[in-house]
């Protein structure tokens, strides 16, 4: 599903982001990326959803390589991807039905499967009786149900969630939780999520894998830590 093979990045400016990293995420797998600012994350974020290329080693995501990836492929590799952004990112002047259905209506999907389809991950969601409201008129944890639900409306086979409860208190992340593991059981999405939320990581345990210094210093699995010298 993903696969990185000594993948490092380096941007113009001289930073070295990501040094010879070594990772692999199986279909159906629900992950945490972890560590401090400046660890990596984000570019690695990039680079699965196709924003960046490698510097060198090998990416491959759903068999494709993204080093080789031309530029005007990428809107439809980005179709195997949702991502779910801390800051929500709704349409504010658009209802909640009709921030999930543009998800759809730019890939030209049909209207009459785009209805059903958004009437399903609202549902799903947990968003039923909010199809005509306003992103103000939500709480910000049903803000960020919207976002998911937008996230996964054209199934993607993978979401990748960058901090997803950072704007959220405590009651409200564990909702946010609840609804990823729901989406990664039922609907058989693969995903990657970064965070900085440590006593959310404690509590929901996952395969977690930290980052430092653009490195991966260790691999949590079921059998515990893992280093990598």
């Amino acid at each position: 599903m993903i696969e990185l093979v000594d993948v490092s990045k380096r941007y113009k400016n001289g930073v070295n982001a990501l040094n010879k990293i070594s990772l692999k995420i199986d279909q159906g797998e629900f992950v945490y990326i972890i560590g401090p600012t400046g660890s990596g994350k984000s570019t690695l974020i990039k680079l699965l959803d196709g924003e960046e290329v490698p510097t060198s080693g090998t990416v491959n995501v759903v068999g494709i390589n993204i080093g080789k990836l031309k530029h005007n492929k990428v809107p439809l590799y980005r179709r195997n991807i949702g991502v779910v952004f801390q800051d929500f990112r709704l349409l504010k002047a658009k209802t909640v039905f009709e921030n999930i259905s543009y998800a759809l209506e730019v890939i030209s999907m049909k209207k009459s499967i785009i209805r059903h389809r958004v009437r399903q991950v609202m549902n799903l969601v947990g968003l039923d009786d909010k199809g005509s409201s306003f992103p103000k008129e939500l709480s910000g944890g049903q803000q960020q149900r919207v976002a998911i639900a937008r996230a996964i409306a054209n199934k993607p086979k993978i979401l990748i969630t960058d901090e997803p409860t950072g704007n959220l208190d405590p009651a409200m992340s564990d909702e946010i939780m609840a609804l990823l593991e729901k989406i990664n059981r039922e609907e058989h999405t693969t995903i990657v999520m970064v965070t900085h939320d440590n006593n959310l990581v404690d509590k929901h345990k996952k395969r977690t894998i930290v980052l430092e210094n653009g490195h991966i210093v260790a691999d949590l699995q079921k059998g515990g830590y893992v280093r990598h010298d």
